[in-house]
């Protein structure tokens, strides 16, 4: 594996400068420690990830990585792995 990437768990790759920005989003957003590993991070277990929350997230990935999300991916993108997987499938 190059190590220019990480793969959370078995889903895609991804290059380590995205990981590192989504995991800054997540933390930034969710206000949450600097020191926070959120790559298991889920919006059931944050009690900072409401819907205002998860909003204002959908909004932050999409400006900083320039994509649009649907809202049928939205609704389904409640953890830090889903969302990682869905940046690393369309990158």
């Amino acid at each position: 594996m190059n190590p220019n990437t990480d793969r959370l768990a078995n889903g895609p790759p991804m290059p380590a400068e995205v990981e590192a920005k989504l995991a800054a989003i997540v933390r930034a957003v969710l206000d949450l420690p600097p020191e926070m590993d959120v790559t298991g991070a889920e919006q059931t277990a944050i009690g900072t990830w409401d819907s205002l929350a998860h909003v204002s997230l959908m909004l932050a990935l999409e400006s900083e990585f320039g994509i649009s999300i649907d809202v049928t991916d939205q609704v389904r993108l409640t953890s830090y792995r889903a969302i990682h997987d869905w940046l690393a499938e369309r990158r």
